[in-house]
């Protein structure tokens, strides 16, 4: 692999920001839809539609969120919820996301970093690798930023995705 990039439509990121603002000041997350290709080995994943589990009554059972963590109880109630994004948008499950509500922190925490991992090893979205998206802000402010991390071996990679469209 030469090359990885990230691209975000502008309405997947419109409806992070919504979803994290919404939800705020607890953490939240969701699962992600797109495309995903490798040519001449360069890596590209294109976002273009996400949803947020605390949108859905009938997911409520399967996260726990505070200001400061937000973890996924119900690994098979994800795969739901990953199975609804690819109805509701047409696409595949490209990854999950999630937000740092009033924090500057765009690193994944260690409980993250485990996930993402597991993912990896279980070729959970093979033959790509796990995507996982932060989006982290001040609550007093509009300063959106959004990092894209990406399991590629032993290390992680991590982008700032291009707003495409």
């Amino acid at each position: 692999m030469t090359s990885v990039s990230v691209n975000i439509f502008p309405s997947a990121l419109d409806s992070l920001r919504r979803t994290a603002t919404r939800h705020s000041p607890d953490e939240t997350g969701g699962v992600m839809a797109g495309t995903r290709s490798c040519r001449d080995g360069a890596l590209e994943f294109n976002i273009l539609g996400v949803l947020g589990v605390a949108d859905f009554e009938d997911f409520k059972d399967i996260y726990t969120a505070s200001p400061t963590e937000f973890v996924c109880t119900d690994r098979l109630g994800w795969a739901t919820l990953a199975l609804r994004v690819v109805k509701t948008y047409g696409m595949s499950y490209i990854g999950d996301w999630h937000s740092h509500p009033n924090s500057s922190l765009t690193t994944l925490s260690t409980r993250d970093i485990h996930h993402l991992a597991q993912q990896y090893m279980l070729g959970q979205f093979d033959p790509y690798p796990p995507l996982h998206v932060l989006l982290n802000w001040w609550l007093s402010g509009e300063d959106f930023r959004i990092s894209a991390h990406i399991m590629l071996g032993e290390f992680i990679a991590v982008l700032e995705p291009r707003i495409i469209g």
